[in-house]
């Protein structure tokens, strides 16, 4: 009804202190009823204002439970450019740098952000920079599994590795090839499925969620020819992840806030 009085965007929120955790794929217990009441937002053109008023009076207010709409006057703040001041240059190491193409140094590598996840801010990636910034030995294979945004992989490449980075969500292949693509590196970037990858490598880094890791684990314990590097698992996760991984040896843990990473070695 509200796109049909011309408003060009809506929006659904919780009520403050009802919204439901976000369930994960791996969640099996039943999910949280609906909530029975929303917030709406809609936007209009302020030219629009006094007839939208007017007819959201007569059409809208008038409904069973739906409460009297309070109105706000927004000004043009350039969203669509704003979002870049929380984009900013990563520094891993002297000579390891990764930015945002807009504030990008001769040197650094250039990270276009978007859909895929990495930027190199989060604590599990940074933690994964880390381990490639202290563990690439030119010429070694590195194995990216869920290589998102390409970050790790980029990298691993940028650091003179052999780099094959994978990933099931195709939108995430294509934005690491082109982000690949703009630092003139040479890798391999594909959907291949772990259990189809072949050939064991020096470096495997998967910075996944902990149950992620549990479920692929005996390929990772696979493809593993050196060490294996883990992220993106939270503390209370992170005995599930060592149990899983148990065929390895465990040689070093870092704490980050709520989040670990963990180093193995065949």
């Amino acid at each position: 009804v509200l796109f049909g009085l011309g408003a060009v965007g809506l929006q659904e929120d919780h009520l403050p202190g009802e919204k439901p955790p976000v369930r994960q794929p791996w969640d099996t217990h039943t999910p949280a009823p609906p909530s029975e009441r929303l917030i709406v937002r809609a936007w209009w053109e302020l030219a629009q204002l006094r007839q939208v008023r007017e007819r959201v009076a007569a059409e809208v207010c008038g409904w069973p439970d739906v409460g009297e709409p309070a109105w706000k006057t927004l000004e043009d703040g350039g969203w669509d450019e704003a979002w870049r001041v929380h984009c900013k240059p990563v520094r891993v190491r002297e000579g390891l740098v990764i930015a945002p193409p807009w504030c990008a140094e001769p040197g650094d590598l250039i990270l276009e952000p978007g859909m895929a996840f990495g930027s190199g801010e989060h604590p599990t990636t940074r933690a994964m920079l880390d381990v490639i910034a202290t563990r690439a030995v030119p010429g070694a294979r590195c194995l990216d599994v869920g290589t998102g945004s390409g970050i790790l992989a980029i990298a691993a490449a940028h650091l003179g590795m052999d780099v094959w980075g994978v990933d099931t969500d195709l939108q995430a292949v294509q934005a690491a090839a082109d982000n690949a693509s703009i630092n003139t590196l040479r890798m391999r970037i594909d959907a291949t499925p772990l259990q189809d990858v072949r050939g064991g490598f020096e470096l495997v880094v998967a910075n996944l969620y902990a149950e992620v890791l549990v479920a692929l684990a005996p390929e990772l314990i696979r493809v593993c020819a050196g060490r294996l590097a883990v992220a993106g698992v939270l503390l209370e996760k992170a005995d599930m992840v060592k149990e899983a991984l148990g065929a390895l040896r465990l040689v070093e843990e870092r704490p980050a806030g709520d989040w670990i990473s963990m180093e193995f070695e065949r």
